[in-house]
């Protein structure tokens, strides 16, 4: 096979679909790079955002971990609370001044009525569970059978 020599026109025309397929590739590989970075920095940055709009939804109707409520505020919150005891008693808090509204105010705050039995219960010693799905309100229950009783009778 003899190669024959191609002429200025015909490789000015392979440079230009070479350099279209590079333009395409570093475009494609840019854009990437790019869209990657963006959807890191938002995730990166909304993280505690993100993970609490998540509890929000998925511990309703199961038992919310003590550390992150507030038994003040009686909300649920998006980092751990502090554990501060008062009387014997374990009581979790978003942060000193909740601790110290419990102080002063401590037979309006610590007892709350069970929301299916009625019976009154100390904060310290009860379940904790979700009052509505995407809500951060918590509600507390006196022991496991008023806990599914109550989410029984929401659905």
């Amino acid at each position: 096979m003899s190669k024959r020599k191609l002429t200025k026109k015909e490789l000015r025309e392979r440079q230009v679909i070479e350099d279209k397929k590079f333009d395409r590739t570093l475009f494609f590989s840019f854009g990437s790079f790019f869209v990657l970075i963006i959807f890191y920095l938002v995730f990166h940055v909304f993280w505690h955002d993100t993970k609490y709009a998540y509890r929000q939804y998925a511990l309703y109707g199961k038992q919310v971990p003590t550390e992150l409520v507030c038994m003040n505020g009686d909300k649920l919150l998006k980092h751990k609370s502090i554990k501060l005891s008062y009387k014997g008693k374990n009581y979790f808090f978003c942060n000193k001044s909740c601790y110290d509204h419990l102080i002063n105010h401590f037979f309006e705050d610590a007892f709350i009525p069970d929301p299916f039995s009625g019976d009154t219960i100390c904060k310290a010693n009860a379940l904790i569970g979700l009052k509505t799905r995407g809500e951060p309100e918590i509600i507390y229950f006196q022991n496991r059978k008023t806990f599914n009783q109550y989410y029984k009778s929401r659905k």
